[in-house]
């Protein structure tokens, strides 16, 4: 943990920002056992690095993330398989991150973004089909693949909105194996994000999107 608090801190343009981010990886680890499943599968550390960096880089600073609603598409959860390979782009490099065991639980696909949210006291809104049941933030099961499955959230209700690695995830590929199909579906998830979010609101990263 010592060793990823001192690479985020890196990120960070003041000492508070630094303190607020070691507390915040300290917290996923007590909450969520981060530094075990970082030992067991590596590739969650990468995943955490590419989550603080999309922070920084669209808030500058993640004390502005405080009381933020964020919505968090495809958020991942606690049931998602492992596919043989993801690719991570995070503030020190692009990687490709090979899963040594492609059958079963993957904790790479937790919902480490909502859960970083609300450490970092933002109002995080997670869905995603898969099991959220022990979770602490707001989330929906979504089946994403129907249109019009996000028409329950409210026209401009969010402060900034994300989509990553949905259409990566083996669940979603097995799916929908039709490109047309996944074009269909990015159509409709970027329809709702411009539906859903506030005027002058944040685009923090769409796979959807062009």
């Amino acid at each position: 943990m010592d060793q990823l608090i001192t690479q985020l801190g890196r990120l960070a343009n003041t000492p508070q920002e630094q303190a607020l981010i070691a507390a915040t990886v300290k917290a996923l680890d007590d909450r969520y056992g981060l530094s075990r499943k970082i030992e067991r599968e590596p590739g969650v550390e990468d995943i955490i690095k590419q989550l603080f960096g999309r922070l920084i880089k669209a808030y500058g600073e993640l004390s502005r993330i405080k009381g933020q609603r964020i919505l968090d598409i495809a958020c991942g959860s606690n049931t998602s398989q492992a596919p043989s390979f993801v690719y991570i782009d995070t503030p020190f490099g692009e990687k490709k991150i090979k899963i040594p065991k492609v059958e079963g639980y993957t904790a790479q696909f937790e919902p480490w973004f909502c859960r970083t949210l609300l450490e970092l006291e933002a109002q995080p809104v997670g869905v995603d089909l898969g099991d959220l049941e022990a979770e602490a933030f707001e989330h929906y099961p979504v089946d994403l693949g129907q249109v019009g499955a996000l028409d329950f959230l409210p026209d401009r209700s969010f402060d900034a909105v994300q989509d990553s690695r949905l259409f990566g995830s083996p669940e979603f590929t097995a799916q929908f194996p039709e490109r047309d199909d996944r074009h269909r579906i990015a159509q409709e998830i970027v329809r709702q994000e411009q539906r859903v979010l506030k005027e002058g609101g944040v685009v923090i990263h769409s796979d959807a999107g062009p």
